[in-house]
């Protein structure tokens, strides 16, 4: 699986009557970051576990340095 990450930022639109349309308009918002490096994520370790609604999953690197999703 593979994770891009798009760095543009958002810019709310304003209405024509040049009053904004909510209190963000004409603001610039980060997008969530989508990209993570694994070695960030593992921090030296071979697994790591993932919670996603009430499950666990376990996040792998293999001795071929491929990672494996199980639940």
């Amino acid at each position: 699986m593979t994770l891009s990450a798009n760095s543009h930022k958002r810019r709310l639109s304003i209405s024509s009557g040049g009053a904004p349309r909510n209190a963000l308009a004409g603001k610039t918002l980060e997008q969530p970051k989508t990209e993570f490096d694994s070695r960030d994520l593992f921090s030296g370790l071979r697994q790591i576990q993932i919670v996603h609604n009430e499950d666990t999953y376990r996040l792998s690197i293999t001795k071929q340095g491929k990672l494996i999703l199980t639940k």
